[in-house]
């Protein structure tokens, strides 16, 4: 008996290495990934979802209820791999403040990456546009403007998928050295000018102070209030969002202590 099951084993370990790929096949189709790119896979707490942890950090997770058979082969079946698969990333201080790089090697319906700061609490910053679908490298950048002064940071990439899963990337460390804070009060000219339905709005204040930065109709009417809160010196970014105000020209008002700056903003719809 023994002998025999010794023998199964065998079998099964030589039927196992002479494949290279896993093949998963979902309720939409195949996915596949290089059995030399998995580090193992596991469950969630409740059972409900395969984890499939890669050797570059990514997790892939799928329902179990969408699973109808996972298979060893010697070749990928369909066109998508299991993970968006991450090749690099990095963070370095430059003058702007912390820039992140991030390259991935290909995507499968990646819909994009929150960025995610940690001081105390991780939080969200900012958001970049994946590429969908690639075979080939793509490469991203992101530039976090609100930090100053001499202190430890951590980032992370928090990956979307078109269908809502999401997955974080390893996390990088910075060390900031004194950023040099801005000496001017000035609010920039917003980008995309003329926009629909969005444009980034950036601004700078040298002295903490209430700070209000605020929109106004072409009658002088008061349309959204952006920021009303007390702000230390520093260089801050938003995004002013205007799917629910009709074409026209808008002007936008920086307060901070006794200081104003206006500029006109044009939405074309």
């Amino acid at each position: 008996m023994k002998n025999k099951l010794f023998i199964l084993m065998l079998i099964l370990l030589s039927t196992l290495l002479g494949q290279d790929y896993l093949n998963v096949e979902t309720g939409s189709g195949y996915q596949h990934a290089l059995l030399t790119d998995i580090l193992q896979i596991t469950f969630s707490a409740d059972g409900s979802t395969i984890l499939f942890e890669m050797k570059n950090g990514q997790v892939a997770q799928e329902p179990l209820d969408n699973i109808v058979q996972m298979l060893f082969d010697p070749n990928p079946q369909g066109d998508q791999s299991l993970p968006v698969e991450l090749s690099s990333f990095t963070a370095v201080q430059t003058d702007d403040g912390v820039t992140l790089f991030w390259e991935t090697a290909s995507e499968v319906n990646n819909m994009g990456f929150d960025i995610e700061r940690k001081n105390e609490e991780w939080e969200k910053i900012g958001f970049v546009l994946g590429e969908g679908n690639s075979s080939s490298p793509v490469s991203y950048t992101y530039v976090d403007e609100n930090v100053s002064g001499k202190q430890n940071l951590q980032y992370r990439l928090k990956q979307i998928d078109t269908d809502g899963t999401y997955e974080y990337s390893p996390v990088v460390f910075v060390t900031l050295e004194e950023i040099a804070l801005p000496i001017e009060f000035k609010l920039h000219h917003n980008y995309p000018n003329p926009f629909n339905p969005e444009t980034t709005i950036a601004y700078e204040i040298a002295k903490e102070n209430i700070t209000t930065l605020l929109v106004y109709d072409m009658q002088g009417k008061l349309v959204e209030i952006l920021v009303n809160e007390n702000q230390f010196p520093g260089r801050y970014k938003l995004t002013f969002q205007a799917n629910n105000y009709a074409s026209g020209v808008y002007f936008c008002k920086l307060n901070s202590g006794n200081q104003q700056q206006l500029i006109k903003m044009l939405l074309m719809k």
